[in-house]
């Protein structure tokens, strides 16, 4: 391992787990490391303007990737993916959504200085800023061991604390529905007791009482009711969240509700590695509420955009298990093959 990514990882309290690839491990302190970059550029003044725009601020994390880049060059393929993923833009993104970051008028982004911080643990705290005291880094997120202007979790994440079943009430309350001249034979519909992939679970037939159907990928989707009497009934459901909010892409919570109200939930594995890491297995999709929550205590596995696998600290574990499964994940223990 280059000297300079060991010095690193020793400054952020970032230590391997057993037999860790080197590569892993240098794409792990690159990923912590562009992100204190971008939270410390924010901290910038200069011709009295606070802050960094957020062009300057990409092209610094660009600039920083390379170079990076060139002490542990087996982590680029974690780093550099594809041509649709950046990881500046993505850093930025993250930290703007979350309030780490605060974007002005100018479109200047300065550093949020108002020490909240988020309980993610019973001796760990998510601080939102750049403390002064002693922290370590998880992913992107700065943990400490204290909280004083305590903001609560659902308040961060800005969720609700309906139970799933709850969720679907609300969802397919029958006042909402009405019948509709669509032809099934048109229709794909979401089959929430298929134990494969979501992209796999669309069939022609309606094999639920109440479930989601589109007209191909792209659409149009619908809500869809099936009364006792054979007859459908549909309203729209054509969301237009952001995906790279952090309340965006919140109809995957649909599907994660309706496998759990039909017995087949999605599921979370929590692998152990050692007395330090374990691995997290996403088998299901995320809202990005809870995918945000991820990424503040762990790093994506096998490149800086994987939503399913994750590495975290092994005291993380329990809070994570709690804020999948109030949205319909069951959690479970898992082996880890390295």
């Amino acid at each position: 391992m280059n000297e300079l990514i060991s010095i690193m990882a020793n400054d952020m309290n970032i230590p391997s787990y057993i037999n860790e690839p080197d590569e892993f491990f240098g794409y792990r302190v690159i990923y912590s490391a562009l992100g204190l970059w971008c939270l410390k550029s924010a901290l910038s003044e200069k011709e009295n303007k606070m802050g960094i725009s957020k062009n300057a601020q990409s092209i610094l994390l660009h600039d920083l990737s390379k170079k990076y880049i060139e002490l542990c060059p087996f982590a680029k393929h974690f780093v550099y993916t594809s041509r649709n993923a950046d990881i500046a833009v993505f850093i930025r993104n993250i930290y703007e959504q979350t309030g780490y970051l605060l974007t002005l008028d100018n479109n200047y982004n300065i550093l949020n200085n108002g020490g909240e911080t988020v309980k993610f643990s019973d001796t760990d705290y998510l601080y939102l800023g750049l403390p002064t005291t002693d922290h370590i880094i998880n992913g992107l997120g700065i943990h400490c061991k204290g909280g004083k202007h305590e903001v609560k979790l659902n308040d961060f994440l800005i969720r609700d604390s309906l139970t799933p079943e709850e969720y679907l009430k609300v969802k397919f309350d029958e006042c909402d529905f009405d019948m509709c001249d669509i032809g099934v034979e048109e229709l794909e519909f979401f089959n929430p007791f298929y134990y494969g992939n979501v992209s796999s679970s669309w069939h022609g037939h309606m094999k639920s009482d109440m479930t989601m159907a589109r007209k191909g990928i792209v659409g149009p989707y619908y809500r869809v009711i099936r009364k006792k009497d054979g007859t459908l009934l549909y309203t729209d459901d054509n969301s237009e969240d952001g995906l790279d909010a952090l309340t965006g892409a919140e109809f995957r919570r649909l599907y994660v509700a309706l496998k759990y109200h039909y017995d087949n939930p999605m599921q979370l594995l929590i692998c152990p590695i050692d007395e330090k890491y374990s691995y997290i297995r996403i088998l299901g999709q995320l809202p990005n509420r809870e995918y945000f929550y991820l990424l503040m205590n762990a790093w994506p596995r096998y490149s800086f955009s994987d939503r399913n696998n994750f590495i975290i600290r092994n005291e993380l574990t329990v809070q994570t298990a709690e804020v999948l499964g109030a949205i319909g994940f069951t959690a479970r223990k898992g082996e880890f093959y390295g």
